[in-house]
């Protein structure tokens, strides 16, 4: 005969199998965990080292000198190049030239000094097909406005860099939030010549450069919790829909003509280009620009940051 198991022996292996279970439970948890992190790891970085690379992209055809850091709090704003460690501008503001054009000699961006006339504010500007760059123009920022109204001319200066920093004045360079465009000139009319083009400006250049750039929109970089909901003007986002950490892009406004981005109250567009951007610093080095952003996600009690570097030239 068998002898049957006894009650104690019964609850014994019922505390044994409850205790085997909970350890497989935990056990099987953190392997959950460690996949749940490493998914969302990867992720991030991808989603970090995309958003470095459009913007490594689009500062690559800035004006290096119409280049500052802005605080909407305080209205106060300053070239990028001046900003020291500790000072508080987090938005990024740029002026950027009509690259798209650049392509298949529809935009030199070259003058002809022999050939222009310096009396009636005239360039004579090679290589310029201006019914094709009036339809890239168009096109970006879905507009039908005419060229001269869109674009503007700063003159590289030496070496694409402009003068040198420590001369300009920037409350009255570029136009920059109320202050006069002392170094960008609006355009009176082009007149297409084959080739080439006549650019009459309204304004007397102090300098003429045989290299220009053909400006047609400043851009501007935010996370949310640095911009004040009260000035918000942008028709395409609600900004209460939006997170603290979003990353927004500000273009198609124009300092030159006394405009400020949406997102300060005045004109353009707007569009996420991240979530979840917990801190988002650009400095200037040298000559280029290195951009640090870094992404938080949480969830219940998992925290994942991903930090990235980059460098803009």
């Amino acid at each position: 005969m068998k002898k049957a198991a006894t009650l104690i022996e019964l609850i014994y292996v019922i505390v044994i199998l409850s205790l085997l279970l909970v350890g497989g439970f935990r056990i099987i948890n953190k392997l959950y965990v460690r996949d749940y992190i490493a998914t969302q790891t990867s992720k991030m970085e991808y989603k970090t080292q995309q958003v470095l690379d459009q913007l490594a992209l689009m500062l690559y055809y800035r004006v290096p000198l119409a280049t500052i850091g802005y605080n909407q709090q305080t209205g106060d704003y300053k070239y990028i190049g001046y900003i020291q460690d500790g000072e508080d501008y987090p938005i990024l503001e740029w002026i950027g030239f009509e690259n798209d054009a650049m392509r298949d000699m529809n935009l030199s961006s070259f003058v002809d000094m022999n050939a222009s006339d310096k009396t009636s504010y005239t360039l004579r500007v090679l290589d310029f097909h201006s019914s094709f760059i009036q339809n890239v123009v168009d096109n970006k920022f879905n507009t039908s406005d005419s060229l001269e109204n869109l674009s503007a001319v700063i003159f590289s200066g030496t070496f694409d860099r402009g003068e040198e920093a420590s001369l300009i004045d920037y409350n009255n360079s570029y136009g920059w939030h109320g202050g006069s465009h002392n170094y960008v000139y609006t355009i009176s009319s082009i007149v297409q010549d084959g080739d080439d083009a006549n650019i009459t400006l309204n304004e007397k250049p102090d300098r003429i450069y045989e290299k220009f750039f053909l400006v047609d929109s400043a851009y501007a970089i935010a996370r949310v919790e640095d911009l004040n909901a009260s000035k918000w003007n942008c028709k395409e986002l609600d900004i209460n829909s939006l997170d603290k950490n979003d990353l927004l892009l500000f273009y198609n406004y124009r300092p030159w003509k006394s405009e400020t981005f949406c997102g300060d109250g005045g004109e353009g567009n707007v569009t996420i280009l991240s979530s979840n951007v917990s801190s988002f610093f650009v400095k200037k080095v040298n000559f280029h620009l290195e951009i640090k952003m870094e992404m938080l996600k949480q969830k219940g009690d998992i925290s994942i940051m991903v930090s990235k570097q980059k460098v803009a030239f």
